[in-house]
Formats: C-alpha cells, sequence, structure tokens
C-alpha cells in the first residue's frame, strides 16, 4: 500500500479548543481548521501516533484547557453532512489526556512493577532498632522513579486504589521474607479497599503464614482512616485483624483528631505524629502543647507514640525528652532498599526542656 493511501486510512482528530490560546497550540502541532467548521481543528496521523499526542497535550494544556476542550476521532470525510452529528458525541479532552498520562501505572498494575524501600523505625529513649516501614517505588518503562506519593496519587485518579493496594501488600509481604528479619514492619493500608474486599486481608494472612513469617511482625498501617470512622465493616475488620495477630497503627494523627474517638474505634497499638506537627515542634509552643496533649491521651490508652518526619536535632531531642515512643524521619534514617541494621547514637540525655 502506497504512503497516500495509507495516509487516507488513517483516522482524523478532531477537537474543539477552548479558547484561542489552545488552538494556537494546536496550530503548531500541524492541526488545521476544518473547512465548513472553522471552530473545530482536525488532524489526520496513525493510530500508533495518538498516544503520544495525547501525553504531549496533557503535558502542555492547562487542566481547564483539556477539561473543556473537546475531542473525537472519526475516519468519516471532512466534508461529510454527518460530521457534526458525530460530534455531539465528542467527550472532555481530559477523558483520554487523564488516562494517557497515567498509562505508566497501568502497566505497573499488569506487571506487578512495586518494590519496596524500608525506612527504619527507632525506640527513641534506648536508640533500639525496632522496626521498618514498607515504602512503595516503582520505576517506569524509562527508568524515571516514582514515589509512594506519586503511586497513590496515580491509583486514586485511575480508580484503583484497592487494586493498588492489594498488589502492594502481597508484593511487599514476599519482600519481607526475603529479608530473613526478626523485626517488625510497617505496611500501609487504605482502609477502602480492604472494606470494598475482605477477604484480601485473610488472604494475607495465609501468605505470612506461608512464607514463614509471624503476624506479629506485621503492623498494618490504616491512612485516611477519617473518611471512615464511622464504618461498622472496617471496625469489624480491625478486631478482626487484631485477633489473627497483627498490630495496628494509624498514621498522619494530628491536632484536630481526637485520640480517645481511635481508641474507641479501632484501638490500634501505635499512632504516629504526622509530620506538619511535628517538624518544627521544637520551637513552636502550639506544636509542643498538641504533641503533649496527644502523647497524655494516647499513653493513658495503653498506646504507643511514633513521631515521623524527624529531620533536625532539635525536634529529635525534644520528642525524645517528651516521652514520644518511637520515632522515623531523615534525620534517622532514610528510606533503603536494604535494611538499615545499626542502633541509633543518642546523646545522653540533656536537662528536660520538654517538661
Amino acid at each position: 500500500m502506497s504512503d497516500v493511501n495509507r495516509a487516507i486510512d488513517w483516522p482524523t482528530l478532531l477537537i474543539q479548543p477552548h479558547d484561542a490560546e489552545t488552538q494556537q497550540y494546536l496550530e503548531k502541532l500541524g492541526f488545521q481548521s476544518v473547512p465548513p467548521v472553522p471552530q473545530l481543528q482536525y488532524l489526520k496521523l496513525p493510530k500508533q501516533e495518538l498516544a503520544d499526542l495525547f501525553l504531549k497535550l496533557s503535558d502542555e494544556l492547562s487542566e481547564t484547557a483539556q477539561s473543556v476542550s473537546r475531542f473525537f476521532i472519526t475516519h468519516l470525510s471532512l466534508n461529510s453532512p454527518e460530521l457534526l452529528v458525530e460530534f455531539l458525541q465528542a467527550q472532555p479532552l481530559s477523558c483520554v489526556t487523564h488516562c494517557v498520562r497515567q498509562a505508566w501505572f497501568l502497566r505497573l498494575l499488569v506487571r506487578g512493577s512495586i518494590f519496596f524501600e524500608y525506612q527504619p523505625i527507632f525506640h527513641l529513649v534506648s536508640g533500639e532498632l525496632v522496626a521498618y516501614e514498607c515504602l512503595a517505588r516503582s520505576r517506569g518503562d524509562r527508568g524515571e522513579y516514582f514515589s509512594g506519593g506519586q503511586l497513590i496519587e496515580a491509583a486514586v485518579t485511575t480508580q484503583l486504589s484497592r487494586e493498588f493496594d492489594e498488589l502492594a501488600r502481597q508484593i511487599c509481604l514476599d519482600s519481607i521474607a526475603q529479608k530473613n528479619s526478626h523485626h517488625n514492619f510497617f505496611i500501609n493500608i487504605l482502609p477502602n479497599a480492604i472494606v470494598a474486599n475482605p477477604q484480601s486481608i485473610a488472604d494475607n494472612l495465609q501468605q505470612v503464614l506461608e512464607l514463614g513469617l509471624k503476624p506479629e511482625q506485621i503492623v498494618f498501617e490504616l491512612t485516611e482512616v477519617e473518611v471512615l470512622a464511622k464504618s461498622d465493616e472496617l471496625s469489624q475488620l480491625i478486631h478482626q485483624i487484631r485477633d489473627w495477630g497483627f498490630g495496628i497503627a494509624v498514621d498522619d494523627l494530628c491536632g484536630s483528631v481526637c485520640v480517645d474517638h481511635y481508641a474507641m474505634e479501632f484501638r490500634p497499638d501505635v499512632v504516629k505524629l504526622d509530620r506538619r506537627l511535628v517538624d518544627g515542634c521544637s520551637q513552636y509552643t502550639l506544636k509542643q502543647t498538641l504533641i503533649k496533649s496527644l502523647l497524655e491521651s494516647a499513653h493513658q490508652e495503653g498506646i504507643l507514640v511514633l513521631a515521623e518526619g524527624l529531620e533536625q536535632q532539635a525536634d529529635i531531642d525534644f520528642c525524645r525528652e517528651l516521652g514520644v515512643d518511637f520515632a522515623q524521619g531523615f534525620g534517622l534514617g532514610r528510606p533503603s532498599p536494604n535494611l538499615l541494621q545499626q542502633p541509633l547514637e543518642l546523646i545522653p540525655f540533656p536537662l528536660s526542656k520538654a517538661s
């Protein structure tokens, strides 16, 4: 088939641009006005090039332009009287640009290409290394690095949070078993994922036992708990998880959340103080007051407290003097594919300023 005939078979991408700026950008890419309807821009191109074009549009056009501009793909002639009728089915450009932008995430789920880095967690008084938090990571086809935050954002955007959460847990447990460590491991878990599929936690229990791990080594760290704080299903699941021997931690506890509420609802073993509350706690009296209050409430309920996001020595010293049980952060140990083995080197207690 000649190049001319192949070009005739190419689909036509029609876009109704949001504004003049969007139209100018499309023209730079080779789009032209449809003769009968100059408000529409068109470009004929091979099907295999559509994905790259949509990716380019997602990178260059504003979110507003993508949401308001409409697109349609057709094989009709530009002079066809049916063209406008068919264009009535056009969708917002964002419908496809968002999907193309997250195509790497869909490939990740299909391939199961998730790996983990481990951030050490220390006992603040003794300096003993007591656990690791497992942090999901991935790499794209071109070697680009995706952090845990990017993975969660993609999962939410594609509405595949449950699928991602279940896959991550499965891979994480396999990875932990390969480390052959006696330490505890904190694994992030999305409450809506386990509520949607409670069987996945039972599968995790079976996997733990088959791998030769102990349920007591695994602490499931619940994120975004406030979203489902009144969920009877979640409360029942938490009790079942604890009955199986797993630990429970509540993530990102801040001054706006009451420890007593979580203690009543979930009875966690550990609550984690949000990094926004911990960072600079040695300098800001309001943060100090909030941390003291949360620490006192947690300890009264028999719940241990972990400060995350510790980077500055002054903040580490303050939390240690105050009696915070555990800590993690770049100031103590960065995430690594390998398990850090050294205990924390602590200077002797100075005269307390935290009381």
